[in-house]
């Protein structure tokens, strides 16, 4: 991998909500940024930070990267992924493009164990990390004979072409004769070898909690503890609508038993939910990469991405262990939650506490913003 002797650039994957705070802190710090996308409707493109967008197909995404490298573009610029698909495709692809970029996904062996959950399961139980009751490589002949408490859910090993294609984390299953009929269901959408048959883990949103880390070969430089509070949908959310910071010793340790036995260098969120009935933090999955809420830093003190600055530059990194209590919310997203969760009667409906990293408004960069509103009729209809 190629070291940054000097101020260069970065190149962001993807440009959505996501993308937007990676631009802005680079932004402020006087980094330009170019965004390559999809579609052309995002928000991200429309930033003040936002020196460069391109549209690209995903399937060309690689020879796009190779193109600059071979006409020397861009040497030694940090590149971010966005999302799972975006992380397979630089880690598998690390080797050659970190003779002129600096990749920011770690090698594919390490990678490998929190892309595939059938893998980080099989990780956390060796590091007595707990997990809900899992099945993994079951056969349909087997669905009879597992053990295992109704209603509970199918969900797939490798999440992004699973929730590509069906727009959903999980399949629900209320009792075995369902639990048949969806795991023919996940038949036709992905291997065997794939499916995965787990408990549900009881508890509302509020006790969904992340712990998040800038780690080198394991060693953690920063992190943070938060609370999950709000997601989109409110059950299997694919999006956190709001989060706050907020010290869990235990998740920061399991984290830290993760990323030290994997020798892990990166920015990634493992995620974790905390059981109703026996108050145990159970293992969810590992984000190797920036996750949506990850602004929220800015209001935590918590310098993720300039620590991964520094390192790339070979500049000094001081350790940030301590964070401060602050709050993160996507508005847009966050306002029908509350809703719901108001008419379920939930005490966290409408909490928020001070001072508050919003997702998308920034007085200094309102146009995204704008955008946002402005594009939100086609995403709905085009959903």
């Amino acid at each position: 991998m190629v070291n940054i002797s000097q101020k260069t650039g970065v190149i962001i994957l993807g440009g959505h909500v996501q993308a937007l705070g990676i631009m802005r802190t680079f932004g402020e710090m006087n980094l330009p940024c170019i965004l390559i996308d999809d579609t052309s409707v995002n928000i991200s493109r429309f930033s003040r930070y936002c020196n460069r967008f391109e549209r690209i197909d995903f399937q060309h995404w690689l020879s796009r990267l190779k193109h600059w490298k071979e006409n020397n573009q861009y040497r030694n610029w940090m590149i971010f992924p966005t999302n799972d698909a975006h992380v397979e495709l630089l880690s598998k692809h690390r080797e050659e493009l970190s003779e002129h970029f600096f990749v920011t996904t770690d090698e594919w062996n390490i990678v490998s164990q929190f892309y595939d959950k059938t893998l980080s399961y099989s990780l956390c139980r060796e590091l007595g990390i707990p997990i809900a009751a899992t099945f993994t490589n079951v056969e349909l002949n087997d669905l009879q004979h597992i053990d295992i408490s109704f209603p509970c859910i199918i969900k797939p090993a490798i999440m992004h072409s699973f929730y590509s294609k069906t727009k959903k984390k999980v399949l629900y299953c209320h009792d075995r004769a369902e639990l048949e009929d969806k795991f023919h269901e996940a038949l036709e959408i992905i291997p065997q070898s794939e499916i995965i048959i787990q408990e549900i883990i009881q508890g509302d949103s509020n006790r969904q909690f992340s712990a998040c880390f800038f780690s080198i070969k394991g060693e953690v430089m920063v992190q943070l503890s938060a609370c999950r509070m709000r997601q989109h949908p409110i059950d299997f959310g694919n999006a956190t609508t709001y989060a706050e910071s907020m010290l869990i010793p235990e998740i920061l340790d399991f984290g830290k038993r993760i990323l030290s036995h994997t020798h892990y260098t990166g920015l990634c969120e493992i995620e974790f939910k905390k059981d109703i009935r026996d108050n145990q933090y159970k293992f969810l999955e590992v984000n190797p990469r920036t996750w949506k809420w990850h602004p929220l830093a800015m209001k935590s003190k918590s310098p993720f991405l300039q620590a991964f600055y520094d390192f790339a530059s070979e500049n000094k990194i001081e350790k940030t262990l301590d964070f401060q209590s602050a709050s993160y919310q996507h508005g847009l997203t966050d306002f029908p939650i509350q809703l719901k969760l108001w008419k379920l009667k939930k005490n966290y409906a409408f909490r928020k506490i001070s001072p508050t990293q919003y997702a998308v408004w920034d007085r200094r960069d309102p146009l995204p913003w704008l955008m946002e509103k402005l594009i939100l009729p086609y995403l709905i209809l085009s959903r």
